[in-house]
């Protein structure tokens, strides 16, 4: 039984996004790590309920922001109730790509690069060899060797 192809720009578009969402992610981390760090000590030096734990408090704001990224989209907006379905990362990806589509019906500057990498994507699913250099290396090391030197 075959399986259906899966479109080239959907594909793209995907591993794009989630590659955006792996560095917004990645970039919460390093800020939220330091700062959680900091909240503790200050926790435990001013001994602080749990209540009143600034500690606490960044893990909610974490938790917040785990379903802002939504990084492996398992995360739907009725989960959190302080997050409507247009304050995530998700939200803003597709209003940029409605931009992008917008432009490109207009025939802006996505039309040439898009039947440029279409044109690529079909030789290498084509299996065909790219453009390389005409002269073969041998040839191209004996070129050298023969130059006179000044």
């Amino acid at each position: 039984m075959d399986e259906p192809k899966l479109s080239r720009w959907p594909m793209l578009r995907d591993g794009i996004i989630f590659q955006l969402k792996l560095g917004l992610d990645a970039g919460r981390d390093l800020l939220l790590s330091p700062i959680s760090i900091l909240c503790l000590i200050i926790d435990v030096i001013r001994g602080h309920t749990k209540e009143k734990s600034y500690f606490h408090r960044l893990m909610a704001f974490g938790l917040k922001t785990d379903y802002w990224i939504n990084l492996f989209g398992s995360h739907s907006p009725s989960e959190n109730e302080d997050l409507s379905p247009e304050s995530n990362v998700d939200h803003l990806f597709a209003q940029v790509e409605r931009v992008l589509k917008e432009q490109h019906k207009k025939g802006g500057l996505t039309t040439p690069a898009k039947s440029s990498t279409n044109r690529y994507g079909d030789t290498l699913a084509n299996k065909e060899e790219l453009p390389t250099e005409q002269q073969p290396s041998a040839d191209r090391a004996e070129s050298v060797d023969s130059r006179e030197t000044p």
